[in-house]
């Protein structure tokens, strides 16, 4: 049993649910908060932070160049499926593609535990989406 708490939040009175992530990069953990829109499919904004992955490579997640890939990317499919955002290999991913971001060159451990963090925390909160969805 574990804890999925949820924040909200309003802008231009709208509201945004952020969910808290975390996982495992390549020296030691990786956490942060995703943002998602009304339609709590589509990501508003993320943003990540690391204890010690190797600056230059890994520590790039904190980037804003790396975090604003996220934006406007969805969680759900058309068909209602759970997919996430896929982090690909830096360089591979289709630039419009509303499911995938580029990972970072020579950060593919923690481009991996990004990944895996993502389909890993967001995949719990699933059921919870379904629901606040079909009470909208």
């Amino acid at each position: 049993e574990r804890s999925l708490p949820v924040f909200e939040s309003s802008l231009d009175e709208s509201t945004q649910y952020i969910i808290p992530v975390f996982g495992k990069g390549l020296w030691g953990p990786i956490w942060g908060y995703v943002s998602l829109e009304n339609d709590l499919s589509t990501v508003f904004g993320a943003n990540f932070a690391h204890k010690g992955e190797t600056p230059g490579l890994g520590a790039e997640i904190e980037t804003s160049d790396f975090q604003e890939q996220f934006f406007g990317k969805e969680i759900f499919n058309e068909q209602g499926e759970f997919v996430s955002v896929s982090v690909l290999k830096g360089g591979t991913a289709d630039p419009n593609s509303k499911y995938e971001v580029d990972g970072i060159s020579g950060g593919t451990i923690t481009s991996k535990g990004v990944d895996d963090m993502l389909k890993d925390c967001l995949a719990s909160y699933e059921p919870y989406f379904k629901n606040i969805k079909n009470n909208i």
